[in-house]
């Protein structure tokens, strides 16, 4: 009897812990899911959609663009999408163009895998890419995510929510919230964003600049609007994507058939047929179905380059219908040479910059002698110089040389091709313009620029 006791009191004291462990995970499931009700209430009171205030203006203008503004104000907000609402990606994948053969570059890896691993780093590959963790530059937590506009009364706030990153923008005492889904540039002066409203692709007001870590108005941008309704036109994606099915109506594309990056196929051609090719006939050694762009002569090859390295040359037909080998004039119209003689948002013009220079007229040089596409060689001055030297073999062929303490052979093009920046590529921004540099490539003797280099080499 005192066994059975004993016993029932230890299942007894036993199946009262169990009910006590019970009782308090049954206590602790509720409170989380309290506690998760109240945060998803929150989250869902923080991303409430609301309708601009009634002492504000709302019109429908030209171009099927939403004007949010104040009576009293000349400033406002300009959408694609209806005030109150948020703008709505379509689900119809359907192309409405066949893709002449582009396949992405993963599909190159299979035999190329070397070149497609160092390519991954490089800044064409970068110029566009998805929004995520790994990709997206700026600060997105308090104290570093705000651009506040010269007007009090326009503001961002660059926010993340989980996966999600969006820009915030406050006008008066309404805001409203865009996602930010595509990066265009590859950070080596800034990134700006792109986000779908149905299949029209539109740029975000809001930029991050490398240098400084800061966020400004995107080029072109007047301080103190609230724009997102910028379309963004094939001619600005034939610089950032290897293949895109193209609806029409300026701005309109089928979101699943995005390949994004400048990639193998820009330089090499549409790779479908080379692929099939080579995965069927494994021991075949010569390329089938593809362009080595060595193999063309130097013109066309630095036609490849001018694509986007020419200037701002307009298209004359459709996007993408350039194909390795054929002559730029066949397809883009001459760039502008008073606009391009100086530098542009996109490009420092550097095909006709180089073609101005000695080093280009007395050689058969070409892009590639001084650029491995495969590789990330940004910023590698003393790289760069060293392909100087294969033709100027001897420093002392520098009219500076000698001076104490300095290796010419290390740094040719910070005196020969310096940076420069120009009224042309303007970002504007309450604290004052910015004006990125980038490198001028025709090359030359710049004796302002050289003594600014030796004369920093002696201060430091």
């Amino acid at each position: 009897m005192i066994v059975a006791v004993v016993g029932w009191f230890g299942y007894s004291m036993t199946q009262t812990k169990r009910d006590d462990e019970l009782f308090r995970d049954l206590v602790k499931s509720q409170q989380q899911r309290k506690s998760s009700e109240a945060e998803s209430a929150a989250l869902l009171e923080s991303t409430k959609v609301s309708a601009p205030p009634n002492d504000m203006v709302v019109n429908l203008i030209p171009g099927n663009v939403w004007f949010v503004g104040k009576y009293e104000d000349g400033g406002g907000v300009e959408i694609p999408f209806r005030p109150g609402e948020s703008p709505q990606k379509t689900d119809d994948d359907t192309p409405h163009q066949e893709n002449p053969g582009f396949v992405g570059p993963e599909q190159c890896q299979e035999c190329h895998r070397e070149k497609y691993q160092s390519f991954l780093a490089t800044g064409h590959y970068k110029t566009c890419r998805p929004v995520n963790e790994s990709t997206i530059d700026g600060i997105f937590e308090s104290g570093g995510n705000r651009f506040q506009t010269s007007d009090p009364n326009v503001s961002f706030e660059m926010i993340r929510r989980g996966d999600e990153f969006l820009q915030r923008a406050h006008f008066f005492d309404w805001s409203f919230e865009i996602p930010m889904e595509i990066i265009m540039g590859s950070s080596k002066m800034a990134q700006t964003y792109l986000y779908w409203h149905r299949d029209g692709l539109y740029q975000h007001n809001v930029t991050h600049i490398t240098d400084g870590d800061q966020w400004i108005n995107s080029p072109g941008y007047i301080d103190g609007d609230a724009a997102y309704a910028r379309p963004i036109p094939q001619r600005c994606l034939d610089c950032h994507m290897t293949y895109f099915d193209f609806r029409g109506n300026t701005n309109r594309y089928t979101p699943g058939s995005l390949i994004m990056g400048v990639t193998c196929e820009r330089c090499h051609g549409p790779a479908k047929d080379h692929v099939n090719f080579h995965r069927e006939n494994r021991d075949a050694r010569e390329a089938v179905g593809i362009t080595n762009p060595a193999d063309l002569e130097r013109q066309l090859q630095m036609d490849i380059c001018g694509q986007c390295h020419g200037g701002s040359r307009e298209l004359k037909g459709d996007a993408l219908s350039f194909r390795p080998g054929d002559p730029l004039e066949d397809h883009y119209y001459p760039p502008d040479e008073e606009a391009d003689a100086k530098n542009s948002v996109h490009t420092s013009n550097q095909l006709n910059r180089l073609s101005q220079s000695e080093c280009f007229l007395q050689s058969q040089m070409t892009c590639i002698d001084c650029h491995d596409p495969h590789h990330n060689e940004r910023g590698n001055e003393l790289l760069f110089s060293s392909r100087c030297m294969k033709c100027h073999e001897n420093e002392s062929d520098c009219g500076y040389f000698p001076h104490e303490g300095v290796n010419f052979a290390e740094n040719c093009v910070d005196c020969h091709m310096p940076r420069r920046s120009t009224e042309e590529l303007r970002l504007e921004s309450v604290k004052g313009d910015v004006f990125p540099p980038l490198r001028d490539h025709y090359i030359r003797v710049d004796e302002t620029a050289t003594e600014r280099f030796l004369l920093g080499l002696d201060e430091g």
